[in-house]
This record gives structure tokens, C-alpha cells and sequence, in this order.
């Protein structure tokens, strides 16, 4: 009798096998799994390609799949923030920093493990950076870089401003120590500016800047060089007078060692730039080249609070999606009235001259006068006996005409007093219903969702530079979350790693009381949507 055969896994074919090691995630676990054999390290490499290729190709056809990662409310991790700071080194996303609409800045560092969807805090040592948002951090080898930055002013003395940085921090992420570096020669304090990575140099463009015997803050297109074999800063002279205005909040990417892309920010309240530029560094004298932006139909609305992200020959925005409504969020305090301004506007001065005078004397604060009536008048008499109502003796309040076994027990005032706390309790835990019905109605009604915007930068280099917006291919409501700003999105393995923010509408920023509900700590990954064999 033939005896029946042991199948292992060694005999499943090659395309069953890269779809099983596709499920595990891309990091250290896949890497770890191309020790087993050489058949193994071949699939995992075509493994690899794949999801690189799928990625692109979901990226061209606008159909992504998101994933929401969202910490319990007592979990042990990272706080809710945003304006923070993150870079990906090897299998781990860095998080610094960042702010809170409750006056609160962070120093704190945090890793993501990227395989195991897991935050952990490291016990730093060395000399911590201060507390701050919109600084920039870049990775160089296995250091971290952080500059500059802004923090919120302190409660005392009064009517202090933000208080912007220069500082320049190194993280070691193998000794896991920070490192100060001071030098003769440094940009001025700055936040909301950009930087990137080419060769052993830095370069940090634009922000907003604070001169020594300044007072306010004013945004500049400075561009600097940090030198990161000896950490010495040299500004930067372009060529030309043709550049990019003053701005902040923009985006910068490193196109290769020797350009950069710029796209997009803010030069002040109702100034928004959705212009490029691309700066040459090739020699010694840098210059700015303009570069055309086409299909601008499909842009996004907003290109000065919203990060992107490079992957391959296109960039990545995510931004309020086309479908959305575009209202924008309005607050009314409760407890202030104000009066329609007059001044420079004809219309509202002729509505207001036209409307009747009211001559009922009981409205608007004004009471009439109740005037008596002559008693000597007999209809008048009759009137009063007949409005007046006839109470029984019992119901007067007088001691003489009432029954002592018909009295009621008096109250007392602590009695009197429960009641009105009781009433008062039953009144706010209406309100607390009220809320919480509103807060689960905007949750299954949401305003804004985020949709991806991709721009094609393939012919960023050529002789007469151009991108294009690329128009969506696929219709229909976007299923990412609600629209946020001020966020993180990084480049992982075959994914997209967004994390933080504020679910606000960047034209309306002050305008609700409760913002903190507002700052998220989700994380959410972007990647290709899967496929089956």
C-alpha cells in the first residue's frame, strides 16, 4: 500500500507563495523572512515590486484604500496633536513635538513600529529641545535634524507674542541621545518653513522670521545651507531676481540631489499661493526656475497647510474632497450681540431708514403705564368685579380666614434649596444629551471628507518645465476621514503613513469652542487595494 505524501509549504508554487508572504507586513518581519532560503528571498523581492508597483498604479486610477488606526480614549500613546514634526527611518516613523489648542506645545519624542501598528515613547537622553510646533525634521543617515519652530508665548508677563526658535537639534537614533549644536553662523528664529536632504547639506527655505531687535514676525524666501559634515549654515545668494514671494507653510521635496520643488503656501490671512517653482543647485550660484502649473481645474483648494508626499514621479496631496460642501464654519458667541455695521454700506442705511417706527409702548425694554380706573364710574365698577377673580376664604392668604387642619406644611430652605439643585441637574444633563446627539449626528454626517489630489511632476526638469494636475478617474464620495490640517503624511513601504492634525477648515480657524475634540492622534494608512490570486 503506497503511503500518503506530507505536503509543506516548500511545495505550494511560486505565485501562492508571494501571496501568502504579501500578507505579512513589509517591514522587518518581511525582511526577516528572506533568510530562509534563496526561493524565499526571490519572492519576497517580487513581493516587494509588486506592492511598489500596485501602489503606483492605485495612485494613477485614484483608487486607494484607507485604514484607520484610532487609540482607545485611555490607552497608554501619543497625545493629541498637531504642527508636529515626523520622518521615517528604516521600519520606524518618528513623531516630534507639535501643539494643542489649550496652550500647550510638546518636547516629546515618539517611534511608530510600522510592523506592529505600535507606539513607543524612547527614554531620550542628552539636551532635549525646547517645546515647539512647525519645526522641520529630516533624516540623514541614523541622525533626526530638527530646527526652528514656535511656541506659545507664557501666561506672564501679559501680552507677550509667539516665541519662534532657531534652534538646531541632532537625535542619535542608535545611542538615543540628543545633541544641541551651536554655531557662530544661524539663520534667524523660524517656523513654518521647509526642508530637505541632498547629498551632506540641508537646505531650509522660507517661513516665518523674527530678527533679534524685532517685535513681529515676517515671512521671508530666504534660502539656507546647512553643511552637515562640519554643521556650519551658509545663506544662499540665487540668481536672478525672479523667485517665489515670501511665504510659509508650503511644501518642499527633493526632486533629486541637486533640485528642489516648491508648491504651494501662505503669505498671510486671504494670501494663498498654489504657484512652483524649482531651485537648481547645480555649482556654486543656485536660481529659481518657474515651472508652469496645468489643469488647474483639478487642484486642490488649499496648498499652504497640507504636507504632501512624493512617490515616484508624482506628489500626493490630500485635501478637502471635490464633492464636499464648501460652507465654511461660523461662530456666534451666545452671550454678545453685535450691530449691523452702516458705515460704506447704502443698502443696509436704506433698509434701516425705511423700517416703521414701532409704536407699541411694551416692546424693546419700554412698559407702558397702566392707567386707574375711576372708581366714581359704575361700567368701570362692573369691569373691575368682573376681571377680578372671586378666591375662596380658604385660598386667601390671610391667618384669620383659614381652616388650621386645610394649611399646608411650610417648606423649608434646604428643601427649596434641593429642588433647585435638582432642577438645575435635570436642565444640565439636557444639555449633555443635546450634545452628544449633535456630536453622533456630525459623525454619521460628516462635512468635509479627504480626497487625494495627485500632481504629475514627470516634466518638472525639462528645458520648459511643467506639471499637471492629474483629473480623477474614479466618481463617487471619498472614504477617508474627516478634513484635517496641519498634519504628518510620510512615505512608508508601499504605503502612505498619515498621522495627527486638526479636523478644521483652514479659511476659519477660530471658530468653535470646543477645539480640543477637534485634534486627532489617528493614524492612517494609505495603500493598494488588495488583490486575491
Amino acid at each position: 500500500m503506497e503511503s500518503k505524501k506530507d505536503y509543506t509549504i516548500q511545495d505550494l508554487p511560486d505565485e501562492v507563495l508571494e501571496f501568502i508572504l504579501s500578507l505579512i507586513p513589509p517591514y522587518k518581519d518581511i525582511h526577516d523572512c528572506m533568510l530562509v532560503c534563496k526561493r524565499w528571498r526571490n519572492c519576497i523581492s517580487n513581493v516587494i515590486k509588486i506592492k511598489r508597483r500596485n501602489l503606483n498604479k492605485a495612485i494613477e486610477d485614484f483608487n486607494i484604500s484607507w485604514n484607520t488606526i484610532t487609540p482607545a480614549p485611555m490607552a497608554p500613546t501619543i497625545t493629541k496633536r498637531y504642527s508636529h514634526a515626523a520622518a521615517v527611518h528604516g521600519n520606524s516613523m518618528y513623531v516630534f513635538g507639535g501643539c494643542t489648542c489649550s496652550m500647550t506645545t510638546f518636547n516629546d519624542l515618539w517611534r511608530l513600529d510600522l510592523s506592529k501598528r505600535k507606539w513607543v515613547r524612547p527614554l531620550t537622553m542628552g539636551t532635549y529641545p525646547s517645546p515647539k510646533a512647525c519645526g522641520t525634521m529630516a533624516c540623514y543617515k541614523d541622525l533626526l535634524i530638527l530646527f526652528g519652530g514656535w511656541t506659545y508665548p507664557p501666561s506672564y508677563p501679559l501680552h507677550q507674542t509667539w516665541h519662534l526658535f532657531n534652534e538646531l537639534h541632532t537625535y542619535d537614533i542608535a545611542g538615543n541621545c540628543w545633541t544641541c549644536i551651536n554655531t557662530d553662523i544661524t539663520p534667524p528664529p523660524t517656523a513654518g518653513h521647509s526642508a530637505s536632504i541632498h547629498h551632506n547639506f540641508m537646505v531650509v527655505f522660507g517661513g516665518l522670521q523674527r530678527a533679534k531687535t524685532a517685535v513681529h514676525s515676517t515671512k521671508t524666501n530666504d534660502v539656507w545651507k546647512l553643511d552637515l559634515d562640519n554643521w556650519m549654515w551658509e545663506k544662499k545668494d540665487v540668481l536672478g531676481n525672479m523667485g517665489p514671494v515670501e511665504r510659509y507653510g508650503h511644501s518642499q521635496t527633493a526632486l533629486d540631489d541637486e533640485n528642489i520643488f516648491i508648491l504651494g503656501g501662505s503669505g498671510g490671512p486671504s494670501f494663498y499661493y498654489n504657484d512652483a517653482w524649482v531651485l537648481n543647485m547645480k555649482g556654486d550660484i543656485w536660481r529659481w526656475i518657474p515651472v508652469e502649473v496645468r489643469n488647474t481645474v483639478d487642484a486642490p483648494s488649499n496648498l499652504w497647510c497640507n504636507p504632501v508626499c512624493k512617490v515616484d514621479d508624482k506628489i500626493i496631496v490630500l485635501n478637502r474632497g471635490r464633492q464636499s460642501s464648501s460652507s465654511p464654519l461660523m461662530y456666534f458667541s451666545k452671550g454678545v450681540w453685535a450691530p449691523p455695521r452702516l458705515d460704506g454700506d447704502p443698502d443696509a442705511q436704506r433698509r434701516n431708514s425705511q423700517r416703521s417706527i414701532d409704536t407699541d409702548e411694551n416692546v424693546n425694554g419700554r412698559r407702558g403705564v397702566l392707567k386707574g380706573l375711576k372708581r366714581n364710574n359704575p361700567d368701570a365698577d362692573e369691569l373691575h368685579q368682573r376681571h377680578v377673580p372671586k378666591l375662596p376664604l380658604r385660598d386667601l392668604p390671610l391667618a384669620a380666614f383659614n381652616n388650621p387642619d386645610d394649611q399646608q406644611p411650610s417648606t423649608s430652605k434646604e428643601e427649596r434649596r434641593m429642588e433647585n439643585l435638582r432642577r438645575v441637574e435635570e436642565k444640565w444633563k439636557g444639555i449633555q444629551k443635546q450634545k452628544e446627539k449633535a456630536a453622533e449626528l456630525k459623525t454619521k454626517h460628516k462635512r468635509n471628507l479627504l480626497e487625494m489630489y495627485v500632481l504629475d511632476i514627470s516634466h518638472a526638469l525639462d528645458d520648459r518645465p511643467y506639471v499637471t494636475w492629474l483629473p480623477p478617474k474614479s466618481s463617487g464620495l471619498s472614504n477617508g476621514p474627516e478634513e484635517t490640517i496641519l498634519y504628518t503624511l510620510v512615505e512608508g513601504k508601499a504605503e502612505l503613513v498619515m498621522f495627527g492634525g486638526i479636523q478644521k477648515d483652514p479659511t476659519s480657524f477660530a471658530c468653535d469652542t470646543n477645539l480640543s475634540k477637534q485634534v486627532s492622534n489617528s493614524l492612517h494608512f494609505i495603500t493598494a487595494p488588495k488583490y486575491v490570486i
